[in-house]
């Protein structure tokens, strides 16, 4: 058991380390190019996402902001260095944030259509299971 515990942590550790060299890489980059506006990272940034993606950014930016910059400027450097170029999913950047290190909560809610309107599945199933008691 603390083999397992050591070995998260050495893990741990490298990915901070990653993520620290990558930014510091990118800002410098950044610095002695041009340095580039916070808005024109965020547009660049947001216009990758789906609305999702849009929310768990949200929800990470609430709880960790310093380490959420330093993503989106590891991903703004990615997508301008032509490694990422299509639209990334919520799904893909919530396993980015979660390899960073960064432990975003997102509760899923799934939606089904039930009639004319969509509920969460989880109000359909409490729904269903008062009428059988």
């Amino acid at each position: 058991m603390s083999e397992d515990k050591e070995l998260e942590r050495i893990l741990e550790e490298k990915r901070k380390r990653l993520l620290n060299r990558l930014a510091k890489s990118s800002e410098k980059s950044e610095k002695t190019a041009h340095p580039k506006p916070v808005d024109d990272v965020d547009k660049t940034v947001l216009s990758l996402l789906d609305e999702k993606g849009r929310e768990i950014l949200s929800l990470a930016e609430q709880d960790f902001p310093e380490e959420t910059r330093r993503a989106k400027l590891l991903l703004y450097a990615l997508v301008k260095k032509g490694y990422v170029d299509g639209p990334v999913d919520a799904g893909d950047l919530y396993r980015f944030l979660r390899y960073l290190g960064i432990p975003v909560r997102y509760e899923p809610r799934i939606m089904v259509a039930d009639g004319k309107e969509r509920k969460p599945l989880s109000e359909i199933l409490s729904e269903r299971m008062s009428e059988l008691e």
